[in-house]
Formats: C-alpha cells, structure tokens, sequence
C-alpha cells in the first residue's frame, strides 16, 4: 500500500492538540508519518509537540494562511502518497486510519475515500451517534446510484457530484491521493468555512470516490470552532458560482445550483424587508431559474408599482414571508 501521510493543521491549540495526537498514534495500521502544520501560533503549540510528540514531524507556516492555506502547507511538505487530513480538536477511533486506506484498496478506481464520525458539540450538549443514518438530511445518500458496491463500501461517480450540488453529504477525516490533490489545486484558499465541501465537489467531479458507514471519529464541536458564521453564506454562494463556471451547459448542475443561490437572495430580501434593499435581494433571485413563485410575484406586481408611482412598494407581512 502507498505510505500514508496524516497532516493535522493548528493555530494556537498547545496541549490540547495531545488527546488528538494520541489517538492518532493508537491507530491499528499507523500513518507512515504524521504532518502537524503550526499555522504560525503564538502559544507556542509547535515547540510543545515537538518536545512531547518526537516521532511527529511539525511544520511551521511562513505566515498565517488559515485552514486552507495550512492544509495546503502540509501536503505538499508530506511525503505519502495517501493523504488523510484530520482537524486538530477531531479524535480518531483506533481502525480510522485502516478503514480509509482498506477502501482505496478495495476500490482501486478511487481517488478518495471517505467513512462517518460521531458528531459531539460541547457547546450545546448535542451528540449524534453517526450522519449517514441518524441525520435527515443525510437520508438521500441512499438514493445516489453507486458505481460497485462490496462488504467494505461503496464506490461513486458522478451522481455523486450531482448530489453533493445540494449539500455536503461526506465527512472528516478523509483520505485522497496526494498527486489528485495537488492536481485538483488542493483546498481553495479564498474559502472559508466550506472549503472542505468545495474540494469534495471537485474531487467527484473529476474522479471517482469509496464511501462506508463506519463511524471513524469524534468530530467535537468547540465554541472556537462553531460552523455556522455571518460569512457561511458567502462562501457557499462563491462555491456554487464556481461550479456553474464550471459546467455551465450542464443542467443537472445550473438548475440545482441557481435554485440554492436564488433561495439565498430570497432569504436577502425577507431579511431586509422594510428597506429598499430587499428588492434588489428580489431581483437578484428572480434572475435565476427555475425562480420562487413568491418572488416573481414581487418582482412583477409590487416593483413595476414602485417605478410606476415612484413610492416604495408594500412590503410583505411577517405572516408572508413564513
């Protein structure tokens, strides 16, 4: 099997990085090497492993670069050629490691491989056992046609891709073939917060990928490190346009992703519906099709109002917009 590199990229974590760095070192079939990318901490994070973790190699970032930038860091200072990336406050379970590279073995047509964790939220109290199966949202995994399908996983292709156009449906840690990565550009460094969806749509696009239900990790959410931010919305709309650039005559990708932004320029206007912003909000989502019938209605009965008597159109009750 082709030696496998796992890069951890941190910023200011220091001894709390040990739990994770423990399991990682408990693994049944260990990394060849372990990457921990110090995306220049000021705690001192980097000299602390080194003293404590002699085996593991640290790597220090010439500035800060973010999660992208540092995962980006470490792969190309890796010398595996599997890569498995995995976030700093993340535990690994001991088969985590061999189950990812089991997969790519299995299924050698696969680029990446891909499994489940168990979701831990310190914050809230919340603990969910798995995703594929416990998560709603997760349920329409099962109606993405696989490619093969063993004891071991499954084996998918494009309809993957077209599936993931609606919403991440893969989880952390993972594991993909450094030469694919660095092909694929690697982690976009302009997004934030998404960037792990935005590769996987591009990892799919152009290669096929295993996937198993076993649960691998603890994916623990810090009040550090919350997902859902002001700018989350940003960076998906930014990740849709790219896939619309992309493939722009393919209406198994233009129609799902200009529904998802037109829904977001719509969430826009109801939030700024006492302001003359909203329906320039409106505008923007009556331009993508298929367009809410609510919007158009807007769009073509209260703006022509507005520019007809010059007076700023009614706006919708709060009971509407429910």
């Amino acid at each position: 099997m082709t030696a496998t590199t796992l890069v951890i990229a941190t910023y200011n974590r220091g001894p709390r990085i040990g739990a994770t760095l423990d399991s990682v070192l408990a693994q049944t079939r260990r990394p060849d090497e372990v990457v921990i990318v110090d995306d220049c901490s000021t705690d001192g994070t980097g000299d602390w492993v080194r003293d404590h973790y002699p085996d593991v190699r640290v790597v220090r970032t010439p500035k800060n670069l973010y999660t992208s930038g540092a995962r980006n860091f470490g792969a190309r200072a890796a010398t595996g050629g599997v890569l498995v990336f995995l976030d700093h406050d993340d535990v690994l379970h001991p088969h985590a490691v061999e189950t990812l590279t089991d997969l790519l073995r299995e299924f050698p047509e696969a680029r990446a491989a891909y499994a489940d964790h168990r979701y831990v939220n310190t914050v809230s109290g919340v603990t969910h056992p798995d995703h594929h199966t416990s998560q709603p949202a997760f349920h329409r995994m099962r109606q993405v046609r696989a490619s093969r399908e063993t004891a071991a996983g499954r084996l998918y292709s494009r309809p993957m891709f077209y599936a993931l156009l609606k919403g991440n449906l893969l989880q952390q840690p993972w594991a993909v073939y450094r030469d694919t990565l660095l092909e694929l550009g690697g982690f976009a460094e302009d997004i934030r917060f998404c960037e792990d969806w935005d590769l996987y749509l591009r990892v799919v696009r152009s290669h096929p990928v295993a996937l198993t239900d076993a649960v691998i990790s603890d994916h623990i959410i810090e009040g550090e490190n919350l997902h859902l931010t002001p700018n989350q919305v940003g960076m998906y709309r930014r990740v849709l346009r790219r896939m619309m650039r992309a493939e722009p005559l393919n209406p198994r990708v233009v129609v799902p992703a200009a529904r998802t932004l037109a829904h977001f320029a719509k969430a826009d206007g109801d939030a700024a519906a006492s302001t003359g912003a909203a329906w320039r909000a409106y505008m923007r989502s009556f331009a993508y099709w298929p367009f809410d019938h609510v919007v158009a209605a807007r769009a073509l009965v209260l703006l022509p109002l507005k520019l007809l008597t010059g007076r700023k159109p009614p706006q919708p009750s709060a009971e509407s917009q429910t």
